[in-house]
């Protein structure tokens, strides 16, 4: 071990071949809150399935859209596609793959709370997103998630 103290944000770090040196502490930081968005033109009560790019794990802060929508995000397609006749006024049943879902009446931005920890069953970079625009007209609706990586 070495024979004198280190320096402030210094740590003992092994050289690989069982000596020790102190060395500055390799850090990443906290992550910064971002936004994923997607945008697709959708004829009134139609739906659009989507898919966002997204991290693995994320938890989820808000879902902003910019015409009244119903949004529903999913772990993975299956889930997607076994939820597709579910009516609006039901709630999604436990452990069926639903992440999250808003309904909205215009360009708002509905806080998720709390938080809601979202992720791809297969680990892959993707959300999978149900798209309802209910603003009365063909638009070109867009969805905006506010998140926190969870998983690199």
């Amino acid at each position: 071990y070495p024979t004198t103290n280190g320096n402030s944000g210094e740590a003992l770090i092994s050289n690989g071949s069982g000596g020790v040196n102190w060395g500055p502490v390799a850090t990443t930081g906290l992550q910064s809150r971002t936004t994923a968005l997607v945008t697709q033109s959708i004829a009134n009560g139609a739906v659009a399935n989507l898919s966002i790019t997204t991290p693995k794990t994320y938890v989820l802060y808000s879902i902003e859209t910019s015409h009244a929508a119903w949004v529903t995000l999913y772990s993975d397609t299956a889930s997607r596609t076994a939820d597709a006749s579910r009516a609006e006024t039901t709630d999604p049943t436990p452990g069926s793959g639903v992440l999250a879902e808003v309904i909205t009446t215009g360009a708002t931005t509905q806080l998720i709370t709390p938080g809601s920890i979202c992720f791809n069953s297969a680990a892959a970079g993707i959300t999978y997103a149900k798209v309802v625009n209910k603003s009365g007209s063909t638009a070109n609706v867009s969805v905006t998630l506010t998140y926190l990586q969870l998983e690199a």
